[in-house]
């Protein structure tokens, strides 16, 4: 079993006030139902392109970013979706659509390229609702992921991403997601796993805010299922079973345990038939920085024309071991087989998170760095504790049950 040092890493440089995405939410209605899902699905969330615009206003005065994820809810159920593309293109920042696909056509997709969006991420997986899907292996939703992918490429200039949350019952699944990725480097440029969490009326917390104890039957936390909390690495062992050569190079911690690898990231070097290996924390560590010294925010999404830069990315594999071994595996295969020295590269980026843990003493271990910081009443707060912020007004307080008041 492959394991991996984050002291290896680079350590992403976002922060708070300046980080490569932030978190924008026009609703929180949905048109399906996900198992893991951290938010409320509310029809009547519905806000107008006034309030968005405020909202995108006061984000970016309190943070710099590359992306703004379009998200929700589903994004797409918002009437004026095209219009809210328009207006953070307007803003000088990446739009970037987080849907789950269902309704979306083509048309739509040429229409929204034209509004400015720089891309999709799709959040496809065996634990929600879809329709004419549910009860599917992630196998089998491999086919769904191939339709939105084929349809993005048919437009063609639009980052292609997919996440998909990780159940226990799942999580067998990994390498066949990895190898329909692996598969398809023209098409897809992230893949993002992401360790299901959610909370057991039966675990041993008692759970407050505002100094009053609180049911957490009212929030979307709660589930029927007591599922086992899968880590980084379970996930990553699944990645490597086919992707050998699959190492992370970036990460973000925890707020609470500094070595938690609550977001980790790598990117592979790849043709249509072979990886090759990643490239190193040197290659992502002059890539974040020297994005941020020439454009003044730190990378968040890259579009599919990146491809083209990949044999001279080869070209810097002397100051980065990592890419080395990868070019070295890359020259190996064309002196067996020469006919690959004509094969097109692609780069793709694998990345795993490991969501909120809560700790022994009730401390909440969440991701340093965060980048899906989202506007509530004047201020930034982490995408997955709204819903705290809107029931309780303040994150909830957990402590073990043995404790003394």
């Amino acid at each position: 079993m492959l394991t991996f040092d984050l002291h290896q890493l680079f350590r992403l440089p976002w922060t708070m006030p300046d980080n490569g995405m932030t978190w924008l939410e026009p609703t929180r209605q949905c048109n399906i139902t996900c198992d893991a899902c951290f938010h409320t699905n509310d029809p009547a969330s519905r806000k107008s392109l006034e309030q968005i615009e405020h909202e995108i206003q006061a984000m970016l005065r309190l943070r710099r970013c590359d992306a703004l994820l379009i998200a929700g809810g589903e994004p797409l159920t918002h009437p004026h979706i095209v219009e809210i593309t328009k207006l953070v293109r307007l803003y000088k920042c990446k739009p970037v659509i987080i849907t789950n696909g269902v309704g979306l056509e083509i048309t739509l997709v040429r229409e929204l390229k034209s509004a400015g969006a720089y891309g999709f991420t799709f959040h496809i997986d065996a634990h929600q609702a879809r329709p004419g899907w549910k009860g599917k292996s992630e196998r089998e939703l491999n086919s769904v992921r191939q339709a939105y992918a084929d349809m993005l490429f048919e437009v063609g200039g639009l980052s292609c991403s997919f996440n998909v949350t990780v159940f226990p019952d799942t999580l067998c699944d990994v390498p066949a997601i990895v190898e329909w990725v692996a598969a398809n480097p023209d098409k897809v440029q992230v893949l993002t796993l992401i360790a299901v969490r959610m909370l057991h009326q039966d675990e041993p917390w008692d759970y407050y805010a505002r100094g009053r104890r609180i049911n957490i039957a009212d929030s979307p936390y709660l589930s029927n299922v007591r599922y086992r909390n899968l880590t980084a690495q379970n996930i990553y062992d699944e990645i490597c079973k086919k992707l050998p050569h699959f190492r992370f190079n970036a990460y973000l911690s925890g707020t609470v345990l500094p070595l938690s690898p609550k977001w980790v990231i790598g990117n592979h070097i790849t043709s249509k038939t072979e990886s090759y290996g990643s490239t190193g924390p040197k290659i992502m560590e002059l890539v974040q920085n020297g994005h941020h010294f020439f454009t003044g925010k730190y990378l968040a999404y890259t579009k599919p024309s990146l491809t083209k830069s990949v044999r001279f990315l080869m070209l810097l594999s002397i100051i980065d071991r990592e890419l080395r071994s990868t070019t070295m595996r890359f020259i190996n295969a064309i002196i067996h087989h020469p006919v690959k020295f004509f094969s097109k590269l692609y780069l793709q980026s694998i990345s795993v998170v490991q969501p909120a843990d809560i700790l022994p003493s009730g401390e909440t271990d969440t991701c340093d760095g965060c980048p899906n910081k989202t506007f509530w009443n004047e201020r930034l707060v982490s995408a997955c504790q709204l819903e705290e912020f809107m029931l309780y007004g303040r994150p909830m307080t957990i402590l073990p049950r043995d404790h003394v008041s």
